[in-house]
């Protein structure tokens, strides 16, 4: 178990906000076939449902203060949140470039994580039982696939390729992230599931870009620079 070490998340974003406003990405609209990766979530009304929503409400009545304290400082999801792994040096700030290339990866894969919520329109836990109480502010968007899961996941395995000491931490950080939307109310645990099945398929997509390689490469000089890691 992770025992999370809360950086002032926010406090540490304004480059990466700016980064992330650039408008860049590694991957293209028809790059990833979304329907050959993910099957369909189970339907409303099937066993499979019932059972999940089963699930949730177990993990609605034992969430801690504590789980609920996690699950509200990643709801604006940032890589630097892996800050709890990998010390206080890893920041934008400090990391410019690097805040860069993660910012083009997050939108990257935000913009597949949206374009197949819009495919598969399955309804939020908290829509189809009234039972479900989030501990958030409810989601407006669809619920499948997760697009939290989706994209820790993918800045999980990227930053493993930097840190590969880290990987295994990192990799666990990013299923912790996925763990708490289920814990939270938002998410299905099929969502998070597929969130994770597509962050795969866009990571291993984004490799085979010659800008992402060349990009690694400068994150990864710049993160050895400043010795980030604790």
């Amino acid at each position: 178990m992770i025992r999370a070490r809360f950086f002032p998340i926010v406090l540490l974003t304004a480059v990466f906000a700016a980064a992330a406003n650039a408008g860049e990405t590694f991957l293209q609209p028809g790059e990833i076939d979304i329907k050959s990766i993910l099957p369909p979530p189970p339907a409303r009304d099937s066993d499979q449902t019932k059972h999940e929503i089963e699930e949730l409400l177990q993990l609605q009545s034992t969430r801690t203060d504590a789980d609920i304290a996690r699950i509200k400082s990643e709801v604006k999801f940032t890589p630097f949140l892996f800050s709890e792994i990998l010390g206080p040096k890893f920041n934008p700030d400090d990391l410019p470039a690097t805040a860069k290339f993660l910012a083009k990866i997050l939108k990257s894969s935000k913009a597949i994580s949206n374009q197949a919520k819009d495919i598969f329109k399955r309804e939020r836990p908290f829509n189809v039982d009234s039972r479900i109480h989030p501990c958030v502010e409810n989601e407006t968007t669809f619920s499948y696939p997760s697009g939290h899961a989706t994209r820790s996941m993918v800045i999980a395995l990227t930053l493993a390729q930097i840190f590969p000491d880290h990987a295994d931490a990192l990799i666990a950080r990013a299923k912790l992230v996925g763990d708490d939307r289920e814990t939270a109310g938002e998410h299905f645990p099929s969502d998070v599931e597929a969130g994770r099945t597509l962050a795969k398929a866009i990571f291993q997509q984004m490799e085979k870009n010659p800008d992402y390689q060349a990009e690694l490469e400068k994150a990864k000089d710049e993160c050895l620079a400043k010795e980030p890691v604790k």
